[in-house]
């Protein structure tokens, strides 16, 4: 009797989390699917919940951006029929808040308040509150137990509080004055958000003028995006962040955590053009590694 073997399963990539559909269509529709709500997710469901809508994002965005005609055209529509059936936007950014919670141990801006006390930023005296902006607020609160000395301006892509302002940062006017700058910026788990690696690298570039000279960047991402991918590794993604005008000051991850954490502190000088940076580079061609990627625009 022929021996058994064994079915090797497929490691899946970080900007793909869920199983892709069949050949016969490049996404697949789930008719019977009922909504799900975010609130009775577990953890595993959340993560996954998002990890699908930010696939199918990133893909309604290609197809908008192509002809929209024939194949693309209904590939677009089964997109959205897919995102309408999981829920819609609400369901997603529901997860991304309960993902976020204390009660899952989420909310990333206790590591960054816990780093602006131990660096005494919290002791102002008379030099007035320091002014932050929350980039992806998905709760308006995140930082109302310290208010006698951060002033926060919460914005997010799509608001789902009225103190919370709906903008895109990437169309964020420049700073007109010094009293449009900030002495903080916070962008947890937005950057891994942004869909292509050419709109990843305009927004780095784009944050560094909103920031005031030696003013701090809060940045977390999923470590997989820069433990496991072909593009991207720790000291790459230092050197890329180096050349955008920050420099490193703090960072804390682990091996075979989920998520990492690093603060930044801008620079005034600033690579010039987009050196290595222009074009995605291999550095890890082992197996099982993910397209994360960032690519300075031109």
């Amino acid at each position: 009797m022929p021996a058994t073997r064994r079915k090797r399963s497929n490691r899946v990539p970080v900007t793909a989390a869920l199983p892709t559909p069949s050949s016969s269509s490049s996404f697949s529709t789930h008719p019977t699917a009922k909504p799900k709500k975010a609130a009775s997710l577990s953890s595993h469901g959340t993560r996954t919940l998002i990890r699908r809508f930010h696939v199918l994002l990133k893909r309604q965005k290609q197809l908008q951006e192509g002809k929209g005609k024939g194949r693309e055209s209904e590939e677009l529509r089964a997109v959205e029929k897919e995102m309408e059936d999981l829920g819609g936007l609400k369901a997603y950014q529901a997860a991304s808040a309960l993902g976020q919670s204390s009660e899952r141990g989420g909310d990333s801006s206790k590591v960054f308040l816990v780093w602006l006390r131990e660096m005494g930023e919290h002791r102002r005296g008379e030099r007035g509150k320091l002014r932050l902006l929350e980039i992806g607020a998905l709760v308006p609160d995140n930082y109302a137990g310290s208010t006698s000395w951060i002033e926060n301006t919460p914005i997010d892509l799509h608001s789902r509080h009225p103190s919370i302002l709906e903008q895109d940062f990437l169309r964020r006017p420049l700073p007109s004055s010094p009293d449009e700058t900030f002495d903080l910026v916070s962008c947890s788990l937005v950057l891994n958000f942004v869909p292509t690696p050419l709109e990843r690298g305009q927004f780095l570039r784009h944050l560094h003028p909103f920031l005031r000279p030696s003013g701090l960047l809060f940045l977390v991402l999923p470590l997989p995006c820069i433990l496991n991918s072909r593009y991207t590794t720790p000291d790459a993604f230092e050197q890329l962040m180096r050349w955008c005008g920050f420099g490193k000051v703090k960072e804390r991850w682990k091996e075979g955590g989920k998520v990492g954490y690093w603060l930044f502190r801008r620079l005034e000088e600033v690579g010039d053009g987009v050196g290595e940076w222009g074009k995605k580079t291999v550095r890890d061609e082992g197996g099982g590694r993910n397209n994360f990627a960032i690519v300075l625009p031109p």
